[in-house]
Order: C-alpha cells, then sequence, then structure tokens
C-alpha cells in the first residue's frame, strides 16, 4: 500500500522533485566558486613566480679544482678503505684530501653556501650545494672564512683557507679535505675535477 502511495506521489510530483534538487546542485555549486574566487586570488609577483630561464634551458656547470696547483694527497676510497695515519687504522674515504703552496680554497662551481659547521672530528666545514643535485663540502679549513651560510659563490670563489684543522687527519698538516655528494649520495670528485692536467 505505502508503495503505491510512493509511485503516485513521484507520478504528480517527480518532476517537482527533480527540479528542487537540480536547483540545490546549481546554487551550492555556485556558492562555493563564488566563495573560493574571493579567498584565493591570482598571485602574479615576481617573488612567487620566478623566471627560471627565459630559453627554456639552465646554464651547464663547470668545475674547477679547489686550489691552485692543487696536489692529490689521499684519493677517494669509495668502497675501499685507505690508511689513516693519524689514527693508525683502516677506514673508508669518502673524499680527496689535497694540498698546495697556496693555501686558499675556492669554490668547485657555482653555487650557494648551505651550511658552515665546526666539528672535532672534521673541523671547520663549509657546504655549496650546487645545480643538478650536486653539493660539495669543505673540510679542514681555517675559522676564518671569506663566505657566510647564504651567499651565492661563482665558480672559484675563495671560501677560505686549508688548516689543520681535522682533528682525525691532523698528520696530513695543512690541506683541504673535500666530499662531493650527487643527490645525498658520496661520489667520487674525481668524476668532475681533473687531477691529473691541473
Amino acid at each position: 500500500m505505502k508503495k503505491h502511495k510512493f509511485v503516485q506521489f513521484m507520478k504528480k510530483y517527480g518532476y517537482y522533485c527533480l527540479a528542487g534538487v537540480l536547483v540545490l546542485a546549481i546554487g551550492l555549486t555556485l556558492a562555493f566558486t563564488a566563495g573560493r574566487s574571493t579567498e584565493e586570488t591570482l598571485d602574479i609577483s615576481s617573488a612567487k613566480n620566478p623566471v627560471v630561464s627565459v630559453s627554456g634551458e639552465a646554464e651547464p656547470l663547470t668545475f674547477t679544482l679547489p686550489m691552485e696547483n692543487a696536489e692529490l694527497v689521499n684519493a677517494y676510497a669509495g668502497d675501499g678503505m685507505y690508511w689513516n695515519k693519524t689514527l693508525a687504522w683502516w677506514e673508508a674515504h669518502n673524499g680527496v684530501d689535497i694540498t698546495s703552496d697556496n693555501l686558499d680554497v675556492m669554490a668547485i662551481a657555482d653555487g650557494t653556501v648551505a651550511e658552515i659547521d665546526t666539528d672535532m672530528f672534521y673541523g671547520t666545514v663549509v657546504t655549496i650545494e650546487h645545480a643538478d643535485g650536486l653539493t660539495s663540502v669543505y673540510a679542514s679549513l681555517d675559522e676564518t672564512l671569506s663566505v657566510k651560510k647564504g651567499d651565492a659563490v661563482k665558480k672559484g670563489t675563495v671560501i677560505g683557507k686549508a688548516a689543520v684543522t681535522m682533528g682525525n687527519e691532523a698528520e696530513e698538516g695543512a690541506h683541504l679535505h673535500l666530499e662531493m655528494y650527487e643527490n645525498g649520495e658520496h661520489i667520487d670528485p674525481a668524476n668532475y675535477l681533473d687531477f691529473e692536467n691541473k
């Protein structure tokens, strides 16, 4: 009996019900859209929408040795081990040790100084972030630096001087311990730096 009354009701008033639901749906959609347009305005400022490259291609990253007339003291060991004469044991060596008569240390490529730190084992350390997911880390530097955190540096910019602040490599004398990372993974700096043809 109830089903019969419902069918009769829908035959008589069904179109009105359907029209009411459509009007309600359209009204809610318009209200929602109008509310969003007043809250969210299009920000076309250059700070929010920087121009990355006019040509669509970034400048290729180029490299230089971090010291003039650089002499490679210890190479990157990778998965191998090297004898640390300061600590008198075998250990991993995830960087290269470099020295020169001129102790000035330079940025190996354009980038931004991301971090400056002092560590008991690594001494004074400067970390520079470059394009293409590359990072260079300069350890065993003198405490007096030529850069500060946030500075943009160019390839060849002097960032400080090599020293004997790296406690676990003190026997090497004044030198630079350079490490490089690609997308957070250690890599051999010789992949980018030509120590053979300095």
